[in-house]
């Protein structure tokens, strides 16, 4: 009788377990959907100038960070959009299901164009889906390193310096040079020309400066892909 009783509660439990698993998956589906609608009455609000209708499908916090840098707030998009701003009224296509990640009340849709990272944000008030965020990010070319004689590396070590107290330094190591900027753990930098090298450990690029009689006079250094910094060679 007891095994029985034993058997009957494993059963229920697992049928439970069952039920709120189909449940939840259930809900995450029908938000996924109601997210790709979103995007169809904003483009259809889009098109048609809908004010009305752009202010409630923009959320108040909104905010797009463009691949340049730049950032546009609500105001602006809705700005944009209303005198036909080539950027701000583009239609945006919806994002594939296998895309968007849900937490809840919040939904975050991640997806490539045209090398271009774009990622989203959703939220959920007052029962009502809203785009909070939406940024793009330009990805780095695919990079080709290429082999160097270890004579070429020499001219390359020194110290550069960026600013008062601000100074990296350069040295090599066998076959290879490292950089280390001030007090950072230093970095292998790979090879992709005589001048031109990246960090594999932290993805920043150095284009080393040469005179017209080729010798090192400073240093370029590349933070993603739209902020450089510029250093001279001290020693």
């Amino acid at each position: 009788m007891k095994i029985v009783m034993h058997v009957a509660i494993v059963l229920l439990l697992a049928t439970s377990a069952l039920t709120q698993a189909q449940s939840h998956g259930t809900k995450e589906e029908k938000t996924k959907e109601e997210i790709q609608k979103l995007f169809s009455d904003l483009n259809e609000a889009i098109t048609k100038r809908d004010r009305p209708r752009l202010e409630q499908l923009y959320a108040d916090e909104f905010q797009f960070i463009r691949p340049s840098g730049g950032i546009i707030n609500k105001v602006m998009q809705i700005s944009g959009i209303m005198s036909s701003d080539p950027i701000a009224s583009t239609p945006i296509p919806a994002p594939a299901i296998e895309n968007l990640i849900v937490y809840g009340d919040v939904v975050v849709s991640r997806h490539t164009i045209r090398n271009t990272a774009v990622s989203s944000i959703f939220a959920k008030k007052d029962g009502r889906w809203q785009l909070i965020q939406a940024q793009g990010t330009r990805l780095a070319a695919e990079r080709k390193p290429i082999a160097l004689e270890p004579k070429l590396l020499d001219p390359l070590v020194g110290k550069y310096e960026f600013g008062p107290n601000a100074i990296a330094t350069v040295t090599r190591e066998g076959n290879a040079i490292r950089w280390r900027g001030g007090n950072r753990m230093p970095v292998t930098l790979v090879p992709l020309s005589e001048t031109q090298f990246f960090a594999k450990e932290t993805e920043t690029e150095m284009m080393f400066v040469k005179n017209e009689n080729g010798q090192v006079t400073g240093v370029v250094l590349r933070l993603g892909s739209c902020q450089d910094s510029k250093a001279k060679k001290i020693e």
